[in-house]
């Protein structure tokens, strides 16, 4: 398949729009001369080939900055999807709600946000969720910044333990 520039096909556009019409050349009447195009004419001309030009380099922006943040979020949906896997898959948080949430700004050099959120019943689980979600992400984004949202509430243990025993 072969690709169509769209600056290509708009170049070959652009003589039709700076050569202003004349009106004498449109009408039905007798033989007009053709009169000489006024300054006037050749600036409304470049004025509307100037929006133009501009309106198309406008979409061009608009359409790569919905590219780059749309490849953002694909890559920060996968981090989130490995970071959620490390805390599923690890033993000592089964059942546990802790959840990671990878967000990041539209600005370009900005950093990864990891927020780890949930409740654990003990401060060394705590501490073991911030190791494990630190190391997965090291891996994949080391320049990720985490933020501890755990609450450390030891009624889980109570509520876990029966749920474990079925």
């Amino acid at each position: 398949m072969r690709r169509i520039h769209i600056g290509y096909a708009f170049a070959s556009l652009l003589p039709i729009l700076a050569i202003p019409v004349d009106g004498s050349a449109q009408s039905a009447g007798g033989a007009a001369e053709p009169s000489p195009a006024s300054s006037a004419e050749w600036g409304a001309g470049i004025g509307i080939l100037a929006v133009i030009l501009l309106l198309i380099i406008a979409i061009g922006v608009a359409v790569k900055l919905y590219d780059v943040k749309r490849k953002r979020t694909e890559v920060n949906a996968g981090l989130q999807s490995l970071l959620s896997e490390a805390l599923m898959l690890e033993p000592s948080f089964g059942g546990l709600p802790v959840t990671a949430f990878v967000s990041q700004s539209v600005w370009p050099r900005s950093p990864v946000v990891i927020d780890v959120r949930g409740s654990v019943p003990t401060s060394e689980l705590r501490d073991a969720a911030m190791r494990l979600v630190e190391r997965e992400a090291s891996h994949r984004r080391p320049g990720a910044r985490i933020e501890d949202r755990l609450l450390v509430d030891p009624q889980i243990v109570q509520e876990r333990a029966p749920s474990s025993m079925r």
